[in-house]
């Protein structure tokens, strides 16, 4: 420590303290030194000199310019000094208490170095409140004295005052306080020491309280224009989109704060639906000269649609670079309708069949039930092929897929008074191996069922019965058999079949109710030919048997008897006499769903659906007021029921059964019982994760193919559709089209 001694009859100790142990060459080290006295402040510095370098032993932070020296230290004669704080009296004036008088150089010099206001400089700031911090830096060898506040006051860019801030200080020279912006705009915000004179500070602080610009077009809806019998637009909402397509969506936005990372998309479903979120934006070429320019994908499957059509909403929100947030809105028209197609001079009153690649096989019919054709329509909806060879009044069914990748549809024709059963494969021609029965009274009314001779091999036996020739003749269509006398056996006397009934195939068997109200089974013996007795014969106590349905080794089935309707199960073997429940009203086609309970559904002719559940045989009435339901309800994935009314044509999609989420109005009455497939690919694979397509055909000759949101079939039911599965089959063992 180096010591000074005041001439005008004080002490004073200016004290010169090295702060670092080593000057910056490290091969010199510091000697004590031994106090100074300087007679005349004037010479302090001289002296100060002399004292380093005669009263040490050698020299202290030898430099060569002042940046050998730390920061705020003078190079004097080779020899590093540091500047430190004296009386003020020793200076050529009397310094501010902002000021300090240096020792070096006996002149006031600024106590601080500068004042640190944060935010800096051009700053944007939301409209929130704003915390302002600043900072008096002390200038090295001076003491702080601090004052106990500072200055602080903001203005508007024009210059016009706009408040006086109070500082609160947080020690070493830290000030703090919060400014609430009125409004937007350009602002200067100043903080000065308190006396006139002192270190003052001013930043420039944009105030913006307005979120991004944001504009959302979905694009247009992708459809065809009506081609050959075929309509794809939805007529009550022609701009659309489809349930089951995905519609890109443009975000643009013309501000340049726009921060990329903010921006998210959240789909509103209809009428309280589910919302869709997490979409991804992909940035989008060309941007046309916008700030920022992105498309989102929405499939529109996703958000909830409870109805039939509807809009959904999409909600894109955004910031910018303070937080600012925006948001804006599109909405994307959304409907259920994929396609219809209309048939001249048609009545459809059987069920359609969907092949295993997805084609659609549609009989049609006319009011005598003398001519008609079988449509095939491609599940895009485009007329494959079709067949103009007579009447199909009975559903058709379609076999296996078999190695060349074809599929047989199977179908019974009559024209002009000529009956015949045989199948396609693949085109218009029609193969049939069994006998034409020229007759204008037998018809195939009831449903064709496609078993396995013997069970488990790949030759089809597919199983009818003509009623009104012989007392109800049984037939089986057997194409792989080689030889001609065995490829239809016929087998009269067994009953008529009448329309709606069905067919049951099972093992090596078949079993059909008739007319007159017996359940019966009958085989073919091994020699290729019909077992002329049936194997079991049990009595309904009902007449007119409609559709039948099978759950858990039983039957289950209802009946058109009048006043004398009921429902009947029976053991699927026939070890024992059916048991009944009166319905009082005709009951038709029955399904048997298998989510939330196995309970099997019916449509009565007293406006009602009829619900009995399986396991223990309680009942439940729906009502549906002036419909009449004769088809059978649709059980498809994700707990739906899909009914259509044979008194209007409205289709109802029903979760749970009691409660109908949406309807269509078909605009005629649908007999016909529909049916439901997955999304297809276009070499006919299913499309995984995507709604499914409910077939209709309405009396007047028009085919619906409508989005549903079941992927398919109810795979937990035991007999969820008409004839058990797409393919129209009749057989219990057939697997239910998977569509994951």
């Amino acid at each position: 420590m180096c010591g000074i001694r005041s001439s005008q009859g004080g002490s004073q100790d200016a004290t010169f303290r090295e702060q670092e142990p080593h000057a910056i060459h490290e091969d010199w080290t510091v000697q004590e030194c031994e106090e100074v006295t300087v007679v005349m402040w004037r010479k302090v510095l001289g002296l100060l000199l002399m004292g380093a370098l005669s009263a040490c032993t050698q020299p202290i932070n030898r430099c060569e310019t002042a940046a050998d020296c730390r920061s705020g230290a003078l190079c004097l004669q080779n020899v590093c000094v540091y500047d430190g704080e004296i009386d003020s009296q020793a200076c050529d004036r009397p310094c501010a208490t902002y000021e300090a008088c240096s020792a070096l150089t006996l002149k006031c010099q600024p106590r601080f170095t500068g004042l640190v206001v944060t935010p800096g400089d051009a700053t944007v700031i939301d409209g929130g409140t704003l915390s302002v911090r600043a900072e008096l830096q002390v200038t090295p060898g001076f003491a702080a004295n601090f004052p106990a506040t500072l200055n602080v006051g903001v203005t508007r860019g024009d210059g016009g005052t706009v408040a006086s801030l109070a500082t609160a200080t947080e020690g070493d020279g830290v000030y703090t306080t919060q400014w609430n912006p009125s409004g937007e705009g350009a602002y200067r915000l100043t903080a000065a020491y308190p006396e006139q004179g002192g270190p003052s500070t001013t930043v420039g602080l944009t105030v913006d309280t307005t979120g991004p610009l944001l504009s959302v077009v979905p694009a247009a809806a992708q459809s065809r224009e009506p081609d050959g019998g075929f309509i794809y637009k939805d007529p009550a909402s022609p701009s659309a989109w489809r349930r089951d397509q995905t519609a890109t969506v443009r975000v643009e936005s013309s501000s340049a704060d726009l921060d990329p990372q903010s921006v998210s998309v959240l789909v509103r479903g209809f009428d309280g639906g589910v919302a869709l979120e997490g979409l991804t934006l992909v940035p989008a070429t060309p941007c046309d000269g916008k700030a920022y320019c992105a498309t989102v994908d929405v499939p529109l499957w996703k958000p909830g649609l409870p109805a039939f059509r509807g809009e959904f909403a999409v909600e894109v929100s955004a910031k910018d670079r303070v937080g600012n947030q925006t948001s804006g809105r599109g909405n994307i028209p959304v409907t259920r309708w994929k396609w219809r197609h209309g048939i001249n001079s048609a009545v459809i009153t059987a069920a359609p069949a969907v092949g295993n690649k997805g084609v659609l096989y549609v009989g049609t019919t006319n009011i005598n039930n003398n001519d008609g054709r079988l449509l095939v329509l491609s599940d895009d909806g485009r007329l494959l092929w079709e067949a103009n060879t007579g009447a199909v009044v009975a559903s058709p069914a379609v076999g296996n897929m078999l190695p060349d990748g074809t599929e047989r549809v199977y179908a019974a024709h009559r024209k002009a008074g000529t009956n015949r059963v045989g199948f396609y494969a693949g085109s218009s021609a029609f193969i049939s191996s069994c006998v034409d029965f020229a007759s204008t009274t037998a018809l195939v009314q009831s449903a064709l069922a496609i078993g396995q001779v013997p069970v488990g091999s790949a030759s089809e036996t597919v199983y009818g019965v003509y009623t009104g020739r012989s007392g109800g003749t049984l037939f089986a269509v057997r194409p792989d058999e080689s030889d001609p006398f065995y490829q239809c056996p016929l087998n009269p006397g067994v009953g008529d079949v009448v329309a709606p009934g069905s067919m049951l195939a099972s093992g090596l068997s078949v079993v059909l109710g008739t007319s007159t109200g017996r359940l019966k089974s009958y085989a073919l013996g091994s020699s290729g030919l019909w077992v002329s007795s049936a194997q079991w014969d049990r009595p309904l106590g009902v007449l007119n048997p409609t559709s039948m349905a099978v759950a858990d080794g039983r039957i289950f089935g209802g009946s058109n008897d009048g006043s004398n309707s009921r429902l009947f199960t029976a053991p699927l073997d026939g070890g024992q006499d059916p048991t009944n429940t009166p319905t009082g009203s005709p009951a038709w086609n029955a399904s048997i769903g298998g989510s939330p309970e196995s309970r099997l559904v019916v449509g009565l002719q007293s406006n009602n659906l009829l619900a009995l559940d399986a396991a223990d045989g309680g009942t439940q009435t729906i009502q549906t007021p002036s419909e009449i339901i004769k088809g059978t309800p649709v059980w498809g994935a994700g707990g739906y029921v899909y009914t259509a009314s044979s008194t209007s044509g409205v289709i109802q999609a029903r979760r749970p059964l009691e409660h109908i989420e949406w309807q269509f109005d078909a605009e005629s009455p649908i007999e016909a019982s529909m049916n439901l497939d997955c999304s297809r690919a276009a070499d006919g694979g299913v499309v995984a994760g995507m709604p499914g397509v409910l077939y209709a055909a309405s009396q007047d000759g028009r085919v619906f193919a409508i989005v549903v949101d079941s992927p398919g079939l109810d795979s937990t039911a035991p007999w969820p559709k008409y004839q058990h599965d797409s393919r129209n089959t009749g057989n219990p063992d057939t697997p239910l089209t998977s569509c994951p």
